[in-house]
């Protein structure tokens, strides 16, 4: 019987070596799933921040001479906007004051692990403003 102790420890250390195993890998998915996910998400909002940037200064661009100035033509700006960010594959709202365009752009991230647990998408949304500015010779005037 004593020759038989030292193999009854190994497969017992063996057994908890599995157990905890077993424990710890899908805690271990989840904590990469979520780094995975949320570097995914950061690089979308980056993404439609951007999107969002460059749909506000593309409606900038439509500037027209009045008797009282330059103004924004409302709706060649809106439409300037709007047709840029679904150009890139964002939906947006593009709101006018005075010089200013801001363009709000929403859509989604589609998780590549989180889906594990139930989250199949995390929402995004970006604002960002231009203004039109008036210059003579590079200099704003």
């Amino acid at each position: 019987m004593g020759a038989a102790e030292p193999r009854d420890k190994c497969n017992q250390r063996g057994l908890s070596l599995s157990v905890w195993t077993a424990v710890a890998m899908p805690a271990f998915v989840i904590a990469v799933g979520l780094g995975v996910d949320f570097s995914g998400h950061a690089a979308a909002e980056q993404e439609a921040r951007e999107i969002a940037a460059q749909a506000a200064r593309a409606a900038t661009h439509a500037v027209v001479l009045t008797d009282d100035g330059p103004r924004l033509d409302r709706a060649a700006a809106a439409r300037a906007g709007r047709d840029f960010a679904a150009a890139a594959g964002l939906p947006a709202t593009v709101a006018l004051d005075g010089l200013t365009a801001t363009v709000t752009v929403e859509g989604s991230y589609d998780t590549l692990f989180l889906g594990l647990i139930g989250v199949r998408s995390i929402d995004v949304r970006a604002s960002a403003s231009a203004t039109a500015v008036s210059t003579v010779d590079g200099e704003q005037a």
